[in-house]
């Protein structure tokens, strides 16, 4: 729009480059002479300052989510060169998207994965740096707290809105009210916990089945005898689960590395504990009919009460 917008391309894109270094913002002013009709004229960009981003209370959550390998890699969008926090090195890696993006597609996706941080980001470049990212077999978290960061939140594997009031109709996975990084660290410690207390669970309700349809079987095909009626079987069902309402509240600690699933480590454990109470409740019948020689009825209450109280 401007008259002499070729006249002072090259001293405004200097300028521009040097607020950039320094982490400011351009804003250009130009002037319309209304009274000439001469149009609009550049007059000269100015810089704009805000909060330092990243904050400086930022640096130790990212610096444990880093140490804890929460993330394969944790990348900070940053207004310049000179603000990332990075993940340890001394001298972070910062480069400018617009450069990266005129790399052929594998020499990008290589910048991308071994940058620190990035400056003149736009919306559909956010987005860029998630899908790269995932196609290289990263799972990736995205926090954001404006419109323009809905794109790339919807992408992300994990994504983490501050101050979720700001965009009402993106989609988040995880909402923030605040606006505090360490929040991000305090989710991650709680669904550590969750995790040992989903794999107590699965230990247990494992481990209970196998001893209690172990027992049955053999009672059933050795002794022909059923140790315990239905409704025993459907009360034992019933307390068993109040039980199992306290591994809620188990006071566990979380891992300083990320969980996952060991299924031979469940399965072996749940196997030893159902096999080994299955030989307790074995030499619990053979007392109960040949050493003390009670009577069937009995026999039943006894093991109604041993599979209930190991089971608690």
């Amino acid at each position: 729009m401007s008259a002499n917008a070729g006249e002072v391309k090259e001293p405004v894109d200097k300028a521009v480059d040097e607020f950039a270094a320094k982490g400011y913002r351009s804003l250009g002013v130009a002037r319309a002479d209304r009274e000439n009709q001469c149009g609009w004229s550049v007059c000269c960009p100015c810089s704009m300052s805000r909060a330092p981003m990243p904050r400086p209370r930022s640096r130790a959550p990212v610096r444990w989510v880093s140490a804890s390998r929460w993330l394969p890699a944790i990348k900070w969008r940053s207004q310049g060169n000179r603000q990332a926090v990075g993940d340890g090195h001394e001298h972070p890696r910062c480069s400018s998207f617009g450069d990266i993006k005129h790399h052929e597609t594998a020499q990008a996706a290589e910048s991308i994965e071994k940058a620190d941080g990035f400056a003149q980001v736009f919306p559909e470049h956010k987005f860029h740096i998630v899908d790269v990212l995932q196609q290289r077999g990263h799972i990736v978290g995205m926090t954001g707290d404006g419109v323009n960061d809905s794109p790339a939140l919807k992408k992300a594997d994990c994504g983490i809105a501050f101050r979720a009031r700001r965009i009402p109709h993106a989609p988040r996975p995880i909402s923030c009210a605040g606006a505090r990084l360490s929040v991000i660290v305090d989710a991650i410690k709680e669904s550590r916990r969750i995790f040992q207390r989903m794999n107590s669970y699965a230990i247990y309700r494992i481990a209970e089945t196998l001893r209690v349809l172990f027992f049955m079987t053999l009672a059933i095909l050795v002794f022909n005898f059923y140790p315990v009626t239905a409704v025993m079987i459907v009360m034992l069902a019933l307390l068993n689960d109040g039980a199992i309402l306290s591994i809620a509240y188990d006071n566990v600690h979380y891992k300083d590395k990320p969980e996952a699933w060991n299924m031979r480590l469940v399965l072996g454990i749940s196997t030893v504990l159902g096999l080994s109470a299955w030989w307790l409740r074995s030499a619990c019948f053979y007392l109960g009919e040949r050493v003390f020689h009670l009577d069937r009825a009995h026999i039943q209450t006894l093991m109604y009460l041993k599979l209930s109280v190991a089971g608690t």
